[in-house]
């Protein structure tokens, strides 16, 4: 039984990429025979060119393809691979401990189509500047540390949407969670194995907030991709609710009191044309949801918004609504 780990490079230089490579040499009681990283060069970059990754004791991959964003680089590689499983990896990412793959591979034994582990995040604090690690409860946005049985993927058509550069994988993994709930067999595993490195250069990582906001009209698009794809599937269930958690999630999002600086003026009128769009396609499925469905959505998405610390309820959800019926033009 093999597993591919898939890994789309862009740029990324040697210094932040080694990590990786060592961790996975360093795992125990796993043969390297099993192993292979497919690494993704997306735009013929030469930073990895002169790598000698001969020198590692699992086999490594190195594909190069026009620049087509970290989608397509995902696909190539799964298009690539013929093994058992697969596992998307970031390059400035790493394994946490030595035995992830061996926690991976027992996994395996049992059969799975989609393994949702626990994972672990680096990151720095503000006051002090001090690199502390935080865990992530198994959820379905973040590729980290997730594997899936390749053929469960192409047996479903699950791949990654091309047209979705940022916020991606929260489109991809929605999908293939809910398939997999239905179709297939969903695993976890309660102790953390991957670590979502802390990487300073990241235009993620350096301030989270500011990136969220500027590329919050991305977000909404992958929300509506999210729900067409429900629909299409013929999960009616599912793209109801998810039809209502966007709605109600989004609302609380446009509370946020840092929408109201000035620099994010431009981002916050896209958001509102790309949520526009969104209600346009889906506000007769929210509107036929029942009020008590909305209030269990609504409760959920304000625990959370007061969870994040924002102002709650600046305006209500009527009138937001109104507001982006009437008031909102697209082009």
């Amino acid at each position: 039984m093999r597993l591919d780990l898939i890994i789309p490079h862009y740029k990324e230089p040697w210094s932040v990429c080694h990590y990786l490579f060592d961790s996975i040499a360093m795992q125990r009681s796993v043969p390297a025979r099993c192993i292979r990283c497919i690494v993704v060069n997306d735009g013929d970059d030469p930073t990895l060119d002169n790598i000698e990754f001969s020198r590692y004791p699992y086999e490594i991959v190195y594909l190069k393809k026009e620049h087509g964003g970290v989608s397509a680089a995902r696909n190539y590689g799964l298009d690539y691979s013929d093994a058992d499983y697969v596992m998307f990896c970031d390059i400035d990412d790493g394994f946490l401990n030595n035995y992830g793959l061996h926690m991976i591979f027992a996994a395996m034994q049992e059969g799975f189509d989609y393994l949702n582990p626990n994972f672990a995040e680096e990151t720095v604090t503000k006051k002090e500047g001090a690199v502390v690690i935080v865990g992530h409860a198994a959820d379905i946005t973040f590729v980290h540390g997730k594997v899936y049985r390749r053929q469960f993927l192409i047996d479903n058509n699950l791949r990654f949407d091309p047209e979705l550069t940022i916020h991606e994988d929260g489109y991809f993994n929605a999908i293939a969670f809910l398939t997999a709930m239905k179709k297939g067999r969903v695993k976890k595993i309660e102790t953390p194995y991957y670590l979502w490195c802390w990487n300073g250069e990241s235009t993620v990582r350096k301030d989270s907030e500011d990136y969220t906001l500027k590329t919050y009209e991305h977000v909404m698009k992958a929300r509506i991709k999210i729900c067409a794809e429900l629909r299409d599937r013929g999960y009616e269930q599912d793209y109801q609710e998810a039809v209502g958690v966007t709605v109600l999630n989004s609302y609380y999002d446009f509370q946020k009191t840092a929408w109201h600086q000035q620099k994010y003026a431009k981002y916050y009128r896209d958001a509102e044309k790309e949520f526009k769009k969104f209600w346009n396609l889906y506000s007769r499925t929210f509107n036929d949801l029942t009020n008590l469905k909305v209030a269990e959505i609504a409760k959920i998405s304000r625990d959370n918004a007061v969870n994040n610390g924002m102002l709650m309820e600046q305006t209500d959800l009527k009138t937001f609504l109104r507001h982006i019926e009437h008031e909102v033009k697209l082009p």
